[in-house]
């Protein structure tokens, strides 16, 4: 879905993939700080992709038990994706799912709360003060989440409540303009102060509320077209001419089997700068 990725580990037959642009991210920001805070630092990123980890299993785990099947779990530089072979249209099993991950980012935070308690707090460099600080950002993390802003955890959990009053396409939009307005004033906000990474999380949220919504609004048109409820003309109206319909590659380039060198290294450019973009 991402381009490139690289697989992890598999947990409840759920694979677990790292994009390359946290990859590239990693040693980055390790030159950034000290040679004697790189191990400080390590642990530290280790600590947060897991954590942000963990809260994505807790959305996957809940939704296996509703019945819902998860593709993948992408870990990306603006935190994590739980990819589900179809999204969750009753509104219980909607808000159940979104509270999951911020429930155990609250939950790791007491955790690590207690070891730097048990470590006896101290400096970020050491071993308690490390566990204190990825307390405090589980803390973030959870609450960041559970900001209105769709399709992030607290926009579900908006839009599942007002799923029974006004349905699930009018919930939708009505989540999805609150969560690209929240998105607007943090990505001006981010700009003013020069926090790229914020920018990119809000751009990210401000595309990704418009697509869901896209999302569920063809689904309810197919649903009118193919539903029980659907007329017989509608639902001849894709099958009368298929011969007509072509699937890639289009006709005119059927005829190019072999591409040249230099297509072929023009696609492969395009490929790696996606990729990495």
């Amino acid at each position: 879905m991402f381009g490139s990725s690289y697989k992890l580990t598999r947990v409840w037959g759920i694979p677990i993939r790292v994009h390359i642009t946290l990859v590239l991210l990693l040693p980055v920001v390790l030159l950034g700080l000290p040679p004697a805070q790189w191990l400080a630092g390590l642990l530290v990123m280790v600590g947060v992709f897991g954590s942000i980890a963990l809260h994505e299993l807790g959305h996957s785990l809940v939704a296996i038990r509703r019945g819902y099947r998860v593709r993948e779990i992408t870990l990306l530089p603006i935190g994590g994706l739980a990819l589900m072979d179809r999204a969750p249209e009753r509104s219980g099993d909607e808000l159940a799912i979104a509270l999951a991950g911020p429930g155990v980012s609250l939950a790791l935070a007491a955790l690590f709360r207690l070891l730097a308690t048990a470590l006896g707090g101290g400096a970020a460099p050491g071993p308690g003060g490390l566990a204190l600080l990825l307390a405090r950002l589980n803390l973030v993390l959870a609450f960041f989440n559970l900001l209105p802003s769709f399709p992030m955890d607290g926009g579900r959990v908006y839009r599942a409540w007002l799923t029974p009053f006004f349905g699930r396409l009018e919930a939708t939009r009505r989540a999805a303009r609150l969560g690209r307005f929240l998105a607007l004033v943090f990505g001006i906000w981010s700009l003013l102060h020069f926090r790229w990474l914020n920018v990119a999380i809000a751009v990210f949220i401000y595309q990704a509320a418009g697509a869901e919504y896209r999302a569920v609004a063809q689904q309810a048109t197919m649903r009118n077209l193919f539903g029980p409820e659907a007329s017989e003309p509608s639902r001849r109206v894709f099958s009368e001419n298929d011969a007509d319909v072509y699937v890639s590659p289009p006709p005119y380039a059927r005829a190019e089997r072999h591409p040249s060198l230099w297509r072929r290294l023009q696609a492969r450019i395009r490929r790696v700068y996606d990729d990495l973009l």
